[in-house]
Protein backbone atom coordinates (compact mmCIF):
# COMPACT_ATOMS: atom_id res chain seq x y z
CA UNK A 1 0.00 0.00 0.00
CA UNK A 2 2.84 2.58 1.22
CA UNK A 3 4.73 1.85 -2.38
CA UNK A 4 0.91 2.37 -4.80
CA UNK A 5 0.49 5.55 -2.44
CA UNK A 6 4.21 6.83 -3.25
CA UNK A 7 3.87 5.89 -6.85
CA UNK A 8 0.35 7.85 -7.28
CA UNK A 9 1.63 11.05 -5.20
CA UNK A 10 4.53 10.93 -7.61
CA UNK A 11 3.00 10.92 -10.75
CA UNK A 12 0.64 13.73 -9.24
CA UNK A 13 4.12 15.57 -8.61
CA UNK A 14 5.13 15.31 -12.12
CA UNK A 15 1.43 15.86 -13.00
CA UNK A 16 1.06 19.37 -11.60
CA UNK A 17 4.56 20.39 -12.97
CA UNK A 18 3.98 19.37 -16.47
CA UNK A 19 0.67 21.08 -16.25
CA UNK A 20 2.09 24.17 -14.68
CA UNK A 21 4.46 23.88 -17.53
CA UNK A 22 2.48 23.65 -20.42
CA UNK A 23 -0.08 26.15 -19.25
CA UNK A 24 2.50 28.87 -18.90
CA UNK A 25 3.88 28.68 -21.91
CA UNK A 26 0.59 28.01 -24.03
CA UNK A 27 -1.89 29.96 -22.01
CA UNK A 28 0.98 32.62 -21.00
CA UNK A 29 1.65 35.53 -23.58
CA UNK A 30 4.83 36.11 -24.53
CA UNK A 31 6.37 39.37 -21.93
CA UNK A 32 6.63 42.63 -24.11
CA UNK A 33 10.67 43.64 -25.58
CA UNK A 34 11.17 47.04 -23.48
CA UNK A 35 11.88 49.80 -25.46
CA UNK A 36 14.52 51.90 -24.64
CA UNK A 37 13.88 55.34 -25.38
CA UNK A 38 14.55 58.49 -23.75
CA UNK A 39 12.01 58.72 -21.22
CA UNK A 40 12.02 55.52 -18.46
CA UNK A 41 9.87 55.57 -15.79
CA UNK A 42 9.30 59.21 -15.80
CA UNK A 43 12.67 59.81 -15.18
CA UNK A 44 14.55 61.29 -18.54
CA UNK A 45 17.73 59.91 -19.35
CA UNK A 46 20.13 59.47 -22.29
CA UNK A 47 22.12 56.67 -24.16
CA UNK A 48 25.82 57.05 -24.91
CA UNK A 49 28.89 55.28 -26.23
CA UNK A 50 31.74 54.73 -24.83
CA UNK A 51 35.20 53.83 -26.68
CA UNK A 52 39.22 53.39 -26.27
CA UNK A 53 40.62 52.77 -22.96
CA UNK A 54 38.41 52.26 -21.15
CA UNK A 55 37.63 48.99 -19.25
CA UNK A 56 34.15 48.22 -20.56
CA UNK A 57 33.49 50.20 -23.72
CA UNK A 58 29.77 50.10 -25.20
CA UNK A 59 26.46 51.68 -24.81
CA UNK A 60 25.29 52.77 -21.54
CA UNK A 61 22.01 54.65 -20.13
CA UNK A 62 22.20 57.06 -17.94
CA UNK A 63 19.83 59.73 -16.13
CA UNK A 64 19.71 63.16 -18.60
CA UNK A 65 21.92 65.25 -15.64
CA UNK A 66 24.90 62.66 -15.86
CA UNK A 67 28.23 63.65 -16.36
CA UNK A 68 31.14 61.94 -18.13
CA UNK A 69 32.88 61.08 -14.98
CA UNK A 70 29.41 58.83 -14.10
CA UNK A 71 29.84 57.24 -17.79
CA UNK A 72 33.50 56.48 -16.62
CA UNK A 73 32.58 54.97 -14.10
CA UNK A 74 30.21 52.63 -15.10
CA UNK A 75 32.26 51.66 -18.06
CA UNK A 76 34.86 50.53 -15.04
CA UNK A 77 37.03 53.26 -15.36
CA UNK A 78 40.01 53.57 -17.32
CA UNK A 79 42.77 51.57 -18.56
CA UNK A 80 46.43 52.08 -17.22
CA UNK A 81 46.90 52.86 -21.26
CA UNK A 82 44.23 55.71 -21.01
CA UNK A 83 45.94 59.32 -21.72
CA UNK A 84 43.11 61.34 -19.11
CA UNK A 85 45.24 64.84 -19.85
CA UNK A 86 42.44 65.97 -22.58
CA UNK A 87 39.52 64.55 -20.76
CA UNK A 88 36.59 66.89 -19.17
CA UNK A 89 35.19 64.80 -16.59
CA UNK A 90 32.55 67.34 -15.60
CA UNK A 91 31.00 67.81 -19.32
CA UNK A 92 27.76 66.97 -19.39
CA UNK A 93 26.74 63.87 -21.33
CA UNK A 94 23.65 64.15 -24.64
CA UNK A 95 21.88 61.50 -25.89
CA UNK A 96 23.64 59.94 -29.16
CA UNK A 97 26.83 61.03 -27.77
CA UNK A 98 30.11 59.03 -28.45
CA UNK A 99 33.09 59.67 -25.62
CA UNK A 100 36.79 58.21 -26.78
CA UNK A 101 38.82 57.60 -24.46
CA UNK A 102 42.59 57.99 -26.42
CA UNK A 103 45.39 55.74 -25.26
CA UNK A 104 48.87 57.33 -24.03
CA UNK A 105 50.45 55.40 -26.95
CA UNK A 106 48.23 57.09 -29.96
CA UNK A 107 50.93 58.77 -32.29
CA UNK A 108 51.06 62.40 -31.25
CA UNK A 109 53.12 64.91 -33.49
CA UNK A 110 55.73 67.25 -32.08
CA UNK A 111 54.16 70.34 -31.68
CA UNK A 112 51.24 69.44 -33.25
CA UNK A 113 47.58 69.78 -31.60
CA UNK A 114 45.26 66.41 -31.76
CA UNK A 115 42.29 67.17 -33.13
CA UNK A 116 40.94 64.03 -31.47
CA UNK A 117 42.13 64.87 -27.54
CA UNK A 118 42.47 68.79 -27.70
CA UNK A 119 40.91 70.97 -25.08
CA UNK A 120 38.59 74.11 -26.80
CA UNK A 121 41.90 75.86 -25.12
CA UNK A 122 44.13 74.25 -27.13
CA UNK A 123 41.66 74.12 -30.88
CA UNK A 124 41.71 78.14 -29.87
CA UNK A 125 45.82 78.52 -30.58
CA UNK A 126 45.11 77.51 -34.11
CA UNK A 127 44.92 80.23 -37.07
CA UNK A 128 41.19 81.33 -37.41
CA UNK A 129 39.79 79.13 -34.88
CA UNK A 130 38.22 80.77 -32.03
CA UNK A 131 36.10 79.74 -29.10
CA UNK A 132 33.25 78.85 -31.12
CA UNK A 133 34.49 76.95 -33.62
CA UNK A 134 37.02 75.35 -31.10
CA UNK A 135 33.42 74.23 -29.44
CA UNK A 136 32.28 73.21 -32.42
CA UNK A 137 35.09 70.73 -33.22
CA UNK A 138 34.70 69.57 -29.76
CA UNK A 139 30.74 69.12 -29.52
CA UNK A 140 31.07 67.15 -33.26
CA UNK A 141 33.88 64.72 -31.53
CA UNK A 142 31.94 64.29 -28.27
CA UNK A 143 28.71 63.51 -30.17
CA UNK A 144 30.25 61.21 -33.30
CA UNK A 145 33.48 60.00 -32.06
CA UNK A 146 37.20 60.24 -33.04
CA UNK A 147 38.23 62.13 -36.29
CA UNK A 148 39.56 59.25 -38.94
CA UNK A 149 41.29 61.64 -41.04
CA UNK A 150 42.22 65.74 -41.34
CA UNK A 151 39.61 66.04 -43.67
CA UNK A 152 36.88 65.34 -41.48
CA UNK A 153 36.94 68.32 -39.67
CA UNK A 154 35.40 69.71 -42.73
CA UNK A 155 32.31 67.77 -40.89
CA UNK A 156 32.26 70.35 -38.25
CA UNK A 157 29.80 73.88 -39.08
CA UNK A 158 31.87 76.59 -39.52
CA UNK A 159 35.05 74.52 -40.68
CA UNK A 160 35.33 74.92 -44.36
CA UNK A 161 37.97 73.63 -47.14
CA UNK A 162 39.67 77.16 -46.32
CA UNK A 163 40.29 77.07 -42.63
CA UNK A 164 41.19 73.13 -42.68
CA UNK A 165 44.27 74.77 -45.53
CA UNK A 166 44.80 77.11 -43.06
CA UNK A 167 45.31 74.42 -39.64
CA UNK A 168 46.33 71.55 -41.53
CA UNK A 169 49.92 71.51 -40.98
CA UNK A 170 49.35 72.46 -37.04
CA UNK A 171 47.31 69.51 -36.56
CA UNK A 172 46.86 65.33 -36.50
CA UNK A 173 45.01 62.83 -35.31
Amino acid sequence: MKKTWHKIATIAVVGVIAFIGFWSKKGGKELPVPVVNEERNGVAGVVVEVKGEVKRPGLYILDIDSRVNDLIFLAGGFTANADTAGINLAAKLSDGMVVYITAKSEEKSEGKISINSATIEELMQLPGIGESRARGIVDYRNKNGRFNAIEDLTNVNGISKNILEQIKEFICL
